[in-house]
């Protein structure tokens, strides 16, 4: 029991030390709310505001927790500077030694119909087309320091929404969000979901390193001649 309080206590002081470097430059009220909800993210192991607020254990009612907090998610608009400070804070640990893995998931929501923007997506798991859910684009940045991924973008959209193009669009603008903050450092590394001329062109346009595993229906031009990429293994 005193090694797990020892434990909780480290994880809450460390967790303190990153909360005020993504909350430079946010007023204090706000920064708060930061670290409670970083907080508790982990403790509760949710998303859920109720258990959120259940993890802070504050001695007033848990419904004026979630009141609180769900008044301050509401009127949070400092979601530029958060993003500016995370990546200050994950910049020095980025080199060119650095993989960018680039990859597309999903939330799925097979019973949900009424929630905001809910969209149609592809189950990864079962293979099931027109599921309600969410589109996830997550690029992990994998570094010569840690053995752990740091997390260097994540976006959860849905084709439903009025803004929504394609998903190359949105993975269009991944690329331009990494290389804004990250400039022409590391490889990006993609798996053949994403072997597309359009990507081929736009990290040759911008000379960025890159690997994308490609399909076997691939084909190379080689001395002149198309040649599909299996007749080379």
């Amino acid at each position: 029991m005193i090694n797990y309080i020892k434990l909780s206590y480290q994880i809450k002081r460390k967790l303190s030390t990153f909360s005020k470097k993504t909350s430079k430059n946010i007023s204090r009220p706000k920064s708060k709310f930061i670290f409670q909800m970083m907080y508790g993210f982990l403790e509760s192991k949710s998303i859920l505001l109720s258990n959120i607020g259940r993890a802070l254990k504050e001695d007033i009612l848990l419904k004026k927790t979630i009141e609180r907090l769900s008044k301050n998610l509401s009127s949070f608009d400092e979601t530029n500077q958060l993003v500016d400070n995370y990546i200050d804070t994950i910049q020095p640990f980025i080199n060119d030694n650095t993989i960018f893995c680039i990859d597309g998931s999903e939330i799925t929501k097979r019973n949900s119909k009424v929630l905001e923007d809910i969209g149609t997506v592809r189950d990864g798991s079962t293979g099931e087309t027109n599921v309600n859910g969410y589109n996830i684009l997550e690029v992990a940045a994998l570094t010569d320091k840690y053995k752990m991924p740091i997390s260097a973008y994540s976006k959860v959209y849905s084709n439903a929404c009025e803004d929504f193009k394609s998903e190359n669009t949105e993975t269009l603008k991944t690329l331009d969000f990494i290389r804004t903050y990250f400039e022409n450092v590391g490889i990006k590394a993609l798996d053949r979901g994403y072997d597309d001329n359009k990507f081929y062109k736009y990290f040759t346009k911008n000379e960025e390193q890159f690997v994308i595993r490609a399909k076997r229906n691939r084909d190379v031009i080689h001395n002149g001649k198309v040649i599909n990429i299996l007749k080379f293994s």
